[in-house]
């Protein structure tokens, strides 16, 4: 292989890890395992989780298949994306839509052979996820509401292929999972504010586009207040333990940040980006969280 070759498979390479938002799908995986050693299998050996082979082929079936819906969304989205975001769809702009359906139906190949050779449950599991991803990208993500709600269904819904793979669902993992889906909402809203300018160039109906940027500013306060629901459920369940009061106490801390973010500056769209990285180091926690929940 010529040095040439070796840079432009490199760059694609790059590109590729940049439209499948690796951080995102390791988050997933470590979640998944983090749910399997401490919530699905208490008192089981580490090394009893190190050496079941199907827990890791079903993790492995979850990047994939999750890059895959990565791919897709990114090739449906690519011109608004050129628009909302253009500096950070550099390493997009890199590579053909042509490869990218190619590493799609690839990803997908790979993720659903993994995922049949896991369980039969997982397989079916992914199968339909995979359609409901592709469902997203071209159509669910141009409506209002439909769009914020199924995003942030499915990024919860890929979580939740652990407790299918063991047959088994705690009520507090599901209230769990009710919890990170309510902040994944508020936070799909304000990336609508983020892209609202693609979004109405090019047709894609979204809720900030509906309500307008103030009021959806103020949806976001309310529907965060609303997860304080679900969390409180988890810290009466573990006795008002001091992880829950600190995770309510994050929640409560974010919500005045973002209050402080929309009344401190009118222009909320500019500040939207801030409000984004909050999210983010709020999802991190929230996935440490999960070692605590019982």
């Amino acid at each position: 292989m010529t040095s040439a070759k070796f840079k432009i498979l490199l760059v694609k390479f790059f590109a590729l890890l940049s439209i499948v938002r690796w951080q995102n799908i390791l988050l997933t995986i470590v979640a998944q395992y983090l749910a399997a050693i401490y919530v699905l299998n208490p008192g089981k050996s580490i090394e009893w989780i190190i050496f079941n082979h199907k827990l890791h082929l079903m993790t492995l079936a979850s990047a994939f298949i999750i890059a895959g819906g990565y791919i897709i969304n990114s090739f449906y989205d690519l011109e608004k994306d050129l628009v909302n975001r253009p500096e950070k769809t550099l390493f997009g702009r890199l590579v053909s839509r042509k490869f990218c359906l190619n590493c799609y139906f690839l990803f997908n190949t790979i993720g659903l052979a993994l995922a049949f050779a896991a369980s039969s449950r997982i397989f079916i599991f992914y199968f339909v996820f995979t359609i409901l991803l592709w469902a997203y990208s071209h159509k669910f993500q141009k409506i209002a509401f439909v769009r914020e709600i199924s995003a942030s269904f499915l990024s919860v819904t890929s979580f939740f292929a652990i407790g299918i793979f063991y047959r088994y669902i705690t009520v507090p993992l599901f209230v769990y999972g009710c919890f990170a889906m309510i902040i994944i909402f508020s936070r799909e809203i304000i990336k609508d504010i983020e892209s609202y300018k693609g979004n109405n160039i090019f047709g894609y109906n979204t809720l900030a586009g509906t309500l307008g940027i103030d009021k959806s500013s103020i949806a976001v306060i309310m529907i965060n207040f609303i997860a304080v629901i679900p969390l409180g459920f988890l810290c009466i369940n573990n006795n008002f333990n001091i992880q829950g009061i600190f995770f309510l106490t994050i929640l409560l801390v974010l919500n005045f940040m973002i209050f402080r973010l929309i009344y401190k500056n009118k222009n909320f769209q500019k500040n939207a980006e801030n409000v984004h990285l909050y999210y983010k180091v709020f999802l991190l926690i929230i996935i440490s969280f999960v070692i605590f929940v019982r």
